[in-house]
């Protein structure tokens, strides 16, 4: 009975043996890679994507205030034309009767005036004869020789006559009224009459005809549209819709390069011409019209063609450029060990209180170096900026809130005024609208003893492969991580 027990026990001990042989050792450890890429001067240039339709800066729709048929037409498509020039005719006929109606009409009313006028001479000798009865009888009734009843007869004849001729004048005046209201009417139809014969407005080319010889047009409510015409196709506008998301990088007078399906592989030069505030809503994507101008050389470029826009909103020429993934790759799990972490802001702050006599050296260092301070225009700066700081951080505890970036560059451009030139002024506020474009980020990079350090760096503009370093500890030539990874063993 031990025996048996004892050969279970080797056999159990040999059964673990085995499970841990196979199971139980630990997985053979991979070691760590880790991929970088070298820092290098490059070019960089940032753009906006956008589609857009191609059209004349200036296109006029030609149409007809009068309904009609069409009797002429002197233009086709494609056809120059000039200002003032008859590209079309509607069939004046029936124009021309209301032209000869009106004439008659106004013929009628100048002989009314006359009639009148006429009139007016009878009754005005009419006038004259009662006015002297009236004086010959006054006289004789004065000295009694005439009776009451004939002075009483001459005076009424004399203010009949009188009334007689007010009447006259009266309607003198109204038939001159006739006679304008006849002739404005003759001016309605001569206006319809010349409106029969469509003129170019514009110096141009006709790119749309709409009607034929013999067809008839119809204005009632609107004016139908006979031709499309467009001015100086030397010049084209490109209407391009820009999404909300990218519209706050693009302004007036950035360059813009654009290709058409019509002709692959030739790319146009144009110019953001404006950026226009109202926005289009289709299907909850909201976009906004860039008005882009180029140059039509050979006017190869015809209204209506699709153009694929991209919007320079940056460029940077030589400048030193950090891969994207550089950017993204943070230490995790077992690199966080490797990991030697920068200086905070914080510390980087006292660092620059110590590092200058009365606080803000590193910054009065860079303002001195960019600006070319003298010592006094240093010396002031640095009672200034501490000044400014001051301030700052007592507003910052009264309200218990941070200052954002604008209140700091307006405390920074109030506090310096007093103490740079006009010419240092406006280069200090060049590098804040420079700083404003730009933002902190930090990379790794590998030391010789396999440790990862942090270096913090102020980046600008990027084209998505690529960001632009504009400050930090960093050089071309460093090598930043990109990725870390461990490989199988």
């Amino acid at each position: 009975m031990n025996r048996w027990w004892i050969a279970a026990g080797v056999a159990g001990l040999i059964a673990i043996t085995a499970i841990w042989y196979v199971f139980g050792r630990s997985a053979p450890v991979g070691a760590l890679t880790i991929e970088s890429e070298v820092v290098e001067i490059a070019d960089i240039r940032r753009a906006v994507a956008a589609t857009g339709a191609v059209r004349a800066r200036v296109t006029v729709e030609v149409g007809s205030q009068l309904s009609g048929q069409i009797a002429e037409l002197t233009v086709d498509f494609n056809s120059p034309v000039e200002a003032g020039q008859i590209i079309a005719r509607i069939d004046p006929q029936s124009y021309e009767t209301r032209v000869r109606e009106a004439e008659a009409s106004v013929a009628t009313a100048q002989a009314q005036v006359s009639l009148q006028r006429a009139g007016l001479q009878r009754v005005d000798a009419n006038l004259a004869v009662a006015e002297d009865e009236f004086e010959r009888v006054e006289s004789l009734h004065d000295r009694g020789i005439a009776s009451n009843a004939a002075f009483e007869t001459a005076e009424a004849a004399l203010e009949s006559a009188r009334s007689e001729r007010a009447v006259a004048l009266a309607q003198i005046a109204n038939a001159q009224a006739t006679l304008q209201q006849r002739e404005a009417t003759l001016n309605g139809a001569q206006i319809d009459l010349d409106r029969t014969i469509i003129r170019a407005p514009i110096d141009g080319v006709v790119i749309n005809r709409a009607v034929d010889v013999g067809q008839t047009v119809a204005a009632s409510m609107s004016a139908p549209v006979l031709f499309t015409i467009a001015q100086d196709l030397s010049v084209v506008q490109i209407d391009a819709q820009v999404d909300e998301s990218d519209i706050g990088q693009v302004r007036p007078s950035q360059t813009a390069s654009f290709t058409v399906d019509a002709f692959p592989g030739h790319n146009y030069d144009g110019e953001v011409d404006q950026v226009r505030l109202a926005a289009t809503n289709e299907s909850n994507v909201v976009t906004y019209t860039v008005v882009i101008t180029a140059n039509n050389p050979g006017q190869r470029l015809l209204p209506g063609m699709t153009a694929n826009i991209d919007i320079v909103t940056g460029e940077r020429e030589g400048v030193l450029a950090v891969p994207n993934s550089a950017l993204r790759f943070r230490p995790s799990g077992d690199l966080e060990a490797l990991a030697r972490p920068a200086e905070t802001p914080q510390q980087r702050s006292e660092g620059d209180r110590r590092g200058g006599p009365g606080g803000g050296g590193g910054m009065l260092d860079r303002l001195a170096e960019q600006l070319d301070l003298t010592d006094s225009q240093r010396a002031d700066a640095q009672q200034a900026i501490r000044a400014a700081f001051g301030q700052m951080q007592a507003r910052a505890q009264s309200s218990g809130q941070r200052p954002d970036r604008n209140a700091i560059n307006q405390l920074m451009a109030t506090a310096l005024r007093g103490v740079l030139s006009a010419e240092q002024m406006t280069l200090f506020q060049q590098m804040q609208a420079e700083n404003a474009e730009t933002r902190p980020a930090s990379v790794w990079v590998e030391t010789a003893d396999g440790a990862l350090e942090e270096r913090r760096i102020r980046i600008g503009v990027s084209d998505g492969r690529h960001t632009e370093v504009v400050g930090g500890d960093l050089e071309a030539g460093d090598a930043v991580v990109t990725r870390a990874r461990m490989s199988e063993g």
